[in-house]
């Protein structure tokens, strides 16, 4: 059993070990900073795109701290060169470094768990990503919003930790279609777009969020109310 369970497990670690190989012997890697540069135009959200698509191939197969120091010499030189922050930059990368163990197809910490408990690896690794969804967002706000990383003052620093904290649990809420009952297809995008508001370090967006979010609330409070109302006079 144990054997036929890393078989899945070990054909991604070596499907993972042929993309770095060859990024390793054609040399591509030494160029990856002007190629991001280039093909980003200059536009700085393209540029993390591209370097978070770069950080999750890079990493696949690969422990957390091989992963992110294999990309310290090819990906972060281009962020700073394009105005992020060192710290910003390193944080970004490290963080999609990271979630390249639960983003298919090879997610390998998914995979090992699918075989562990008997589940369908892929959908297993698709879960994966679901649930952390979160951690996909949170690095880009690293780079737009440094308070998150405690570099600021001490007051807006914590308003946006506090705010950050409150929008990933709605993020999660949105991504299990839970909060007070089961939410529907359109409370769960209004959830989703009110957390990612909370997350942007910024007085506007955190006002934007936090009325979602109540409106919300408020909503399915009621509704459940109105539902136990129902369910009692029946």
């Amino acid at each position: 059993m144990g054997a036929k369970a890393a078989l899945e497990t070990a054909i991604a670690c070596a499907a993972a070990g042929l993309i770095i190989g060859v990024i390793g012997l054609t040399g591509i890697g030494l160029k990856f900073s002007s190629i991001i540069i280039d093909i980003s135009g200059g536009v700085l959200l393209l540029a993390l795109i591209f370097t978070m698509i770069t950080s999750i191939i890079l990493g696949m197969g690969l422990p957390t701290v091989a992963a992110y120091i294999v990309q310290v010499p090819l990906t972060i030189p281009a962020l700073i060169e394009m105005g992020v922050s060192p710290m910003a930059a390193h944080l970004f990368v490290f963080y999609f470094a990271t979630l390249s163990a639960i983003t298919p197809p090879v997610a390998l910490a998914a995979f090992a768990a699918a075989g562990i408990s008997g589940s369908e690896p892929m959908k297993t690794g698709l879960t994966a990503m679901r649930l952390g969804l979160a951690a996909y967002i949170v690095p880009f706000m690293f780079v737009y919003g440094e308070n998150l990383l405690l570099i600021g003052g001490p007051l807006e620093t914590l308003l946006s930790v506090v705010t950050a904290i409150i929008g990933i649990i709605g993020i999660a809420i949105a991504a299990e279609g839970w909060m007070l009952r089961h939410s529907f297809w359109y409370e769960r995008l209004v959830l989703f777009a009110g957390s990612v508001c909370m997350v942007i370090p910024d007085l506007f967006t955190d006002a934007i969020g936090v009325v979602v979010l109540v409106l919300v609330y408020i909503f399915q409070k009621k509704f459940r109310q109105d539902l136990l109302v129902r369910q009692e006079a029946s």
